[in-house]
């Protein structure tokens, strides 16, 4: 079983906005931390913005929330919640990418635990994702040369699984980097062109 390596940690992290105070994700769930969730059942204000300060609750707010569902902590939490908090969320992720039972590089793992944290582990049943997975040419553990259409394949191949959530662009694209790196192959066709 493969664990969760600090560059996926990173760039997840850069990715999902940091407070340890509640605050409102881009639905209006309220989250904390590293967007943990607290629950989907009541919405506050919308982050439009990325910056978790943006939309944060009142401490009336984030103190009801909390009596009301029991959580047993309220705004703001410790640094070392948020951070059970991301090791709890991320376990999730990992858990799935691991039953996949392939052979990935730690970069391809982590890119690929970084997708479904974020688009949930139905991500991975994508066509776009199982029809790369389906190529044993983007392993790190494929033998022999690749020639250049083979290159090319498994570059568009990435770019294709790696299009998922088209206001992510950005993320997206870091990912699918972050797959590529190590390989033969590059992420030279960014999300959403093919």
């Amino acid at each position: 079983m493969a664990n969760l390596g600090t560059g996926g940690a990173n760039l997840i992290k850069s990715h999902e906005g940091f407070s340890l105070k509640f605050y409102g994700d881009p639905v209006g769930y309220p989250t904390v931390g590293w967007g943990h969730l607290i629950t989907n059942t009541k919405t506050y204000t919308r982050n439009t913005t990325g910056n978790p300060n943006t939309s944060l609750l009142s401490q009336a707010q984030a103190n009801a929330l909390s009596s009301s569902l029991n959580l047993g902590y309220t705004s703001p939490i410790s640094q070392s919640k948020a951070n059970t908090f991301f090791a709890e969320d991320t376990a999730k992720a990992v858990t799935a990418v691991n039953k996949l039972n392939l052979n990935f590089s730690q970069s391809q793992f982590d890119a690929l635990v970084s997708l479904t944290f974020n688009g949930g582990s139905g991500v991975l049943a994508t066509d776009d994702v199982q029809a790369m997975l389906a190529n044993g040419h983007i392993y790190p553990t494929f033998i022999g040369p690749l020639t250049t259409a083979q290159l090319d394949t498994c570059s568009k191949l990435v770019s294709k699984a790696f299009s998922y959530d088209r206001k992510l662009q950005r993320r997206r694209n870091e990912e699918a980097t972050l797959f590529c790196k190590g390989m033969k192959y590059t992420h030279k066709y960014p999300v959403y062109t093919l």
